[in-house]
C-alpha cells in the first residue's frame, strides 16, 4: 500500500471520528437503547397484566436475548413490586422463557392470595363503605381517621395467621397485619388519598403498616397496632395514628426506602 493511500485512509478515518463526535453517531449505544426500550415495553406489559391479576401471563419478546436472559428475573420482581397492592397479594410465581429465531416466548404463572373477582368485591364494598363514613366537607385528616376507625371497629386480628388480604378482612372480619394494611390502602386509594404499605419488623417479627400523605406531609398509620388484641368491641386506639419517623422507630424498624415522615406536627383531627 502506497504512502499516499495510507495518508488518505488515515484522513478519512479522522474525519469519520470527528463527524461522529460532532453529530453523536455511535452505533453501539443505539443497539443498547433499542434493547432498553424493548425491556421497558416488556416491563410495562408485565405490570399491566399483573394489575389485571392474570394468572397466566404470556408475552412475546423481540429484542436482545442476552439482555433478556440477564435482566428478566429482576424485571419481573420490579413489575410485581411496582404496585403496593399487587406486591402483597402475589403469593408466588414461576416463569419459562423459550427462545426461537430472533424472538422469545415468555410465560409467567402467578398465584394470588386474592383473586381478581375478590378484588372487584373489595372495591365494590369499599365504594359503598366510603359513602357511609366519609361526609361532604371532610378534611383529608378526618377522612383518614374515619377509615382508620372503621377498620379497627370492624376487624379483629387473625390469631390463626391464615387471613392475609383485604377481602379476608371485609368478608370474615379478621386478618393479620397484611390484611389490615391492604384494606386501608384500598380504602385510602378510593378516597383519593395517597398511601404506601411499609414493610418492616417489630419485636414479634415481620410487620406491615401504612404511610399516608396528607397535605404536604407523610405520616405513619398502623391500624393493626391500634386494634386491641384480644379484640374489644368499640375500642379504638390512636397511639399509632399519624406518627412521624422518630415516633415509629421506638418500636418499628424498616430498611426499604420510603417517603420520609418529616416529624412536623400531625394535622388537626
Amino acid at each position: 500500500m502506497g504512502a499516499g493511500l495510507i495518508r488518505l485512509l488515515t484522513k478519512l478515518a479522522l474525519i469519520g471520528i470527528i463527524f461522529a463526535w460532532i453529530f453523536g453517531f455511535e452505533f453501539k449505544p443505539v443497539k443498547a437503547m433499542a434493547g432498553d426500550l424493548a425491556l421497558q415495553a416488556l416491563g410495562s406489559d408485565l405490570v399491566s397484566q399483573l394489575l389485571a391479576q392474570r394468572e397466566t401471563i404470556e408475552v412475546r419478546y423481540s429484542g436482545n436475548k442476552k439482555e433478556l436472559s440477564s435482566h428478566f428475573a429482576a424485571l419481573l420482581r420490579d413489575a410485581v413490586s411496582s404496585n403496593d397492592y399487587i406486591a402483597y397479594i402475589v403469593d408466588s410465581y414461576m416463569y419459562t422463557v423459550r427462545t426461537w429465531g430472533t424472538a422469545a416466548d415468555i410465560k409467567v404463572r402467578v398465584t394470588y392470595r386474592e383473586s381478581a373477582v375478590q378484588t372487584q368485591e373489595v372495591d365494590s364494598r369499599v365504594g359503598l363503605l366510603l359513602k357511609q363514613i366519609v361526609k361532604p366537607g371532610m378534611s383529608q385528616a378526618d377522612t383518614v381517621k374515619a377509615i382508620h376507625d372503621w377498620i379497627v371497629l370492624h376487624t379483629a386480628y387473625d390469631v390463626t395467621l391464615k387471613r392475609y388480604t383485604a377481602y379476608d378482612a371485609l368478608t370474615s372480619g379478621t386478618a393479620v397485619c397484611q390484611g389490615y394494611a391492604l384494606l386501608a390502602y384500598r380504602m385510602l386509594q378510593q378516597a383519593g388519598i395517597e398511601s404506601r404499605i411499609v414493610e418492616g419488623s417489630v419485636d414479634s417479627g415481620s410487620h406491615v403498616w401504612n404511610l399516608v400523605h396528607i397535605g404536604r406531609q407523610w405520616y405513619h398509620m398502623d391500624v393493626t397496632w391500634d386494634d386491641p388484641v384480644p379484640d374489644r368491641k368499640g375500642n379504638v386506639s390512636h397511639a399509632y395514628f399519624l406518627r412521624n419517623d422518630a415516633e415509629m422507630r421506638r418500636d418499628h424498624t424498616w430498611s426499604k426506602p420510603y417517603p420520609a415522615a418529616s416529624g412536623l406536627p400531625e394535622p388537626t383531627i
